[in-house]
């Protein structure tokens, strides 16, 4: 059950952003481009642009940057940005032919998704303050 809820949030995250900022796929792919040849010298044996930063390991770089943002101070959106970066460097780490995101994506995520994932925020936002005014 937590972990139908965890990936119907996540589904809702990816679908919001997707929304305001285009493909999280393809956006990843656009800034492993661009990180490539920002970092061309590091990443290269004197050859321009020798090897290029694959997309998935940029979102595992943008997870791990959301992690140090929440060794610091508290911020649930930081969380769920970090798993959601995640999700989505395994899902374009693994074998296209075990696993299609955007068939996945519009066949799973419901209208009441969102009303649902903000209910149970808000159970365990109510539980969490509780659990700390002790």
């Amino acid at each position: 059950m937590a972990k139908d809820n965890l990936n119907k949030r996540l589904a809702d995250l990816k679908k919001s952003r997707e929304l305001t900022y285009g493909p999280f796929s393809a956006n990843l792919k656009k800034i492993a481009k661009v990180w490539s040849v920002i970092l061309d010298d590091e990443l290269s044996d004197g050859i321009p642009l020798a090897r290029q930063i694959p997309a998935h390991k940029v979102a595992l770089m943008y997870a791990a940057a959301k992690i140090v943002r929440a060794s610091n101070n508290y911020k649930e959106d930081s969380y769920d940005d970090a798993l959601a970066y995640l999700v989505q460097a395994e899902e374009m780490h693994r074998p296209e032919k075990l696993f299609n995101t955007e068939k996945i994506v519009k066949d799973e995520v419901s209208e009441t998704s969102t009303e649902e994932w903000l209910a149970g925020y808000k159970a365990w936002k109510k539980n969490h303050e509780k659990r700390n005014s002790k």
